[in-house]
């Protein structure tokens, strides 16, 4: 072996030595950037000189510098945080209406409530008393004021949610778009077969997490470096293309999810934007449709007890709710406005509101001490045979029952939720530190490696002194 080959091996031996250098330095850099994968030398043999005395070493080359990932990782990671930010989003949207409700609270509408079947309580001890009716009035104009401010909360709820599933579609489609743009150009870098595209595979994968904390997601490696992927089954990212999603119809039960133009496989694709389409389609319009039975409850229930009262404002001429002739059973004044049956539109009929001498509170025309629609109403709230229980078509409940129910269904939906939140966000924490502990940068680890290579360096260095010295040895000897 001639002392030229020992300077080639040597020269091979500097140039590993730099990359290795290079890469540590790389990777210690980029110890604190989000998402980035920790860098590796991979070092082979050159090819070997064989000889009669046998193969003889001729240094070593970088094969490749590859990242360190794991494949599995990634998928357990993205599928803990997909599932994490669904229950998440659940629980926000859960807790948002909680909050609406705002129970138990003084200021609630459970307190209100009873306030306003209690003023007729009062009523009912000063049957003729006009500060009494205008507590009734007043009592009247405050449960209703405060389920048409429910049902404004609750669209305003669903308007923002819907602003975030329009936001989150567009998220997607441009997830979808880069990661698709990024496999083109990840086969275009690694087409000569040595390359290895890290930083491009890094933004490739933090855009998939980034996706998955959307929708959940599957993800296939090709053999040319691509990697496609799927959302429910469908393939969204194919190579270099990608498909488009929209969002079609309203909030309420038709908003549907749209792939290409085309209905999408599910109307709920989960992670966070399944969350909200749910949210859109049952949860709020759910707590509305309660809401509205509600606030039918009371209407027709305290409607229907006063009209059957007397009052001298409703009997009185050229003001009067009733035909003599027809055999009257009461001034037939509605308390609500019977045509506003929802939580949105509840409010006084005109006359209530107009005139609190318009309240009856007996049964008996021109008897001023008869209090019997007064006591009625004031014992409407716990009246079980009111309204409809919630789920069933035949079972009854009262008034305060139906409302606290829906109050503790809300509850316990928006601490099951919370509860798996926080399950699922811990899982998703596990994963992403076991996957961290595999790919991410440690740099204890990358000063170790870097006082390896420096001393490789080192000799390698020695070795073309030493093969230069015994050069210059063998010319002095030719001289």
């Amino acid at each position: 072996m001639s002392l030229n080959s020992i300077l080639g091996t040597a020269t091979l031996a500097l140039q590993a030595q730099q990359t290795a250098t290079q890469t540590a330095a790389n990777n210690i850099a980029n110890a604190g950037t989000v998402g980035y994968s920790r860098q590796l030398v991979n070092l082979t043999p050159n090819t070997p000189l064989y000889t009669p005395s046998g193969a003889i070493g001729t240094g070593v080359l970088v094969q490749d510098i590859s990242r360190v990932r794991n494949s599995m990782l990634d998928t357990n990671y993205r599928a803990q945080a997909s599932q994490a930010s669904a229950y998440t989003t659940q629980g926000d949207v859960l807790t948002s209406i909680s909050n609406v409700f705002g129970e138990p609270s003084d200021t609630g509408l459970a307190n209100t409530l009873d306030q306003f079947y209690s003023s007729w309580g009062d009523l009912a001890n000063n049957p003729t008393n006009s500060a009494a009716q205008s507590v009734v009035q007043q009592r009247g104009a405050a449960v209703a004021s405060q389920l048409n401010q429910f049902s404004s909360s609750l669209d305003q709820l669903s308007s923002n949610t819907l602003a975030t599933a329009t936001q989150q579609v567009n998220d997607i489609n441009q997830y979808t778009t880069q990661i698709a743009a990024l496999n083109k150009q990840i086969v275009a870098a690694e087409s000569d077969g040595t390359t290895t595209a890290n930083d491009l595979r890094d933004a490739r994968d933090n855009a998939i997490d980034s996706l998955s904390q959307i929708v959940p997601v599957r993800v296939i490696d090709q053999p040319n470096g691509s990697e496609n992927v799927y959302i429910g089954g469908s393939t969204v990212v194919d190579g270099s293309s990608s498909a488009t999603f929209g969002l079609q119809g309203a909030a309420g039960g038709t908003l549907s999810l749209q792939l290409n133009g085309r209905s999408f496989g599910t109307q709920s694709p989960g992670g966070s934007l399944g969350a909200n389409l749910d949210a859109l389609n049952t949860e709020i319009p759910a707590a509305k449709s309660q809401l509205d039975a509600l606030a039918s409850g009371i209407v027709t229930s305290v409607n229907a007890i006063h009209e059957t009262g007397w009052t001298a404002a409703g009997d009185a001429a050229g003001g009067s709710n009733w035909d003599p002739s027809a055999g009257a059973t009461g001034s037939n004044v509605d308390f609500f406005d019977p045509t506003k049956l929802t939580a949105g539109t509840i409010s006084l009929s005109a006359q209530v509101a107009s005139n609190a001498s318009f309240i009856a509170a007996g049964d008996v025309q021109n008897a001023t001490g008869n209090n019997d629609i007064a006591n009625k109403i004031a014992a409407l709230g716990d009246d079980t045979t009111t309204m409809t229980k919630y789920g069933s078509t035949t079972q009854t409940t009262s008034i305060n029952a139906f409302y606290n129910d829906l109050v503790t269904r809300v509850g316990v939906a928006t601490s099951n939720a919370t509860s798996s939140a926080t399950v699922y966000t811990t899982l998703a924490q596990q994963a992403d530190t076991q996957r961290q502990s595999v790919s991410g940068v440690s740099t204890d680890e990358e000063l170790i490696s870097l006082t390896k290579t420096q001393q490789a360096y080192a000799a390698a260095a020695k070795i073309i002194t030493t093969a230069s010295a015994m050069s210059q040895t063998l010319l002095d000897m030719i001289q």
